[in-house]
């Protein structure tokens, strides 16, 4: 089988959401893609493995549209480190390329009426490896941090680029909600 790249895979999702607009069909048709680009690593970089310190993660833009839409990133996430619980305010497909990300998924149990404030409490836990993958949609949240002992590397997928959608970081102890915005790589 020849290489996939991730042209390749941007071309497929661009005909996938131009003919479902479903977000649920949208991501399920769009994981076994993630699944395959991520294992077929002719287009990986080690540049890649690189977390920035202050963040803990390090994303890696591969793809974005020019008005934002259809973002593609390689996140690496450093030991021990991630991202507290948040949204994306847009479908997500995450595949794992390398290590392991553990995600706690989240109920909002508010109704987000309140500016700044969110009452969360944790549904569901899973560890992505390689070969495995989720979707995420638009108001789920979750958190996710590298609970292995070697940098792990994921392929995210958005519908929107995350700096341009508006979405929050939570700190369910003290029931805060605040902006989230993330450092891209170079």
């Amino acid at each position: 089988m020849p290489a996939y790249s991730v042209q390749d895979y941007v071309e497929d999702i661009r005909a996938i959401v131009a003919e479902e607009t479903e977000v649920g069909v949208i991501t399920e048709k769009i994981k076994p893609l993630a699944l395959r680009l991520a294992s077929d690593r002719s287009w990986f970089k080690d540049k890649y493995r690189f977390t920035d310190p202050e963040q803990g993660v390090g994303l890696h833009l591969l793809h974005e549209e020019d008005n934002h839409d259809l973002a593609v990133f390689a996140i690496a996430w450093a030991p021990g480190r991630g991202v507290e619980a948040h949204n994306h305010k847009t479908w997500a497909v995450v595949s794992g390329i390398e290590g392991q990300e553990h995600e706690i998924n989240y109920k909002r149990l508010d109704d987000g009426s309140k500016p700044g404030f969110a009452d969360l409490v944790p549904t569901k836990e899973e560890t992505l490896y390689p070969g495995t993958a989720v979707c995420c949609l638009p108001e789920d949240i979750h958190s996710v941090v590298n609970n292995g002992d070697k940098v792990a590397v994921s392929l995210h997928t958005y519908g929107r680029h995350l700096n341009h959608t508006g979405r929050s970081t939570f700190d369910v102890d003290a029931k805060t909600e605040t902006p989230l915005i993330l450092k891209v790589e170079p």
